[in-house]
């Protein structure tokens, strides 16, 4: 379980998945609640028109044995920077390694 003074609701986050537990090997999202079982996150996106956050209507709950690793941004960190640059970065290079690791190489 994650500890509280890691993770907190308010938080974003890219949370990559052990493979096949999810559709995406990645999610970016801010923390809604986590708890011993999981954590939920509102998936969220930079949206540069707006200059700021898009929010999906879709809330994703990902059980701790499924969490591989996760990048964490906290509230003393550049939100633009880690949504806009940080985190997809992170979702490509998370993708590219499942790729890897499916086709063998």
């Amino acid at each position: 379980m994650a500890k509280s003074e890691v993770i907190k609701p308010g938080y974003f986050v890219a949370v990559s998945l052990i493979p096949g537990t999810a559709p995406e090997c990645c999610y970016i999202g801010l923390v809604q609640v986590l708890d011993e079982y999981g954590v939920r996150i509102t998936q969220v996106e930079w949206d540069d028109q707006l200059d700021g956050v898009k929010q999906y209507s879709e809330d994703i709950f990902v059980p701790w044995v499924n969490v591989n690793s996760m990048l964490v941004c906290t509230e003393q960190e550049p939100t633009r920077r880690f949504l806009r640059d940080k985190a997809p970065e992170w979702k490509k290079k998370t993708e590219a390694l499942y790729r890897r690791a499916k086709s063998g190489k």
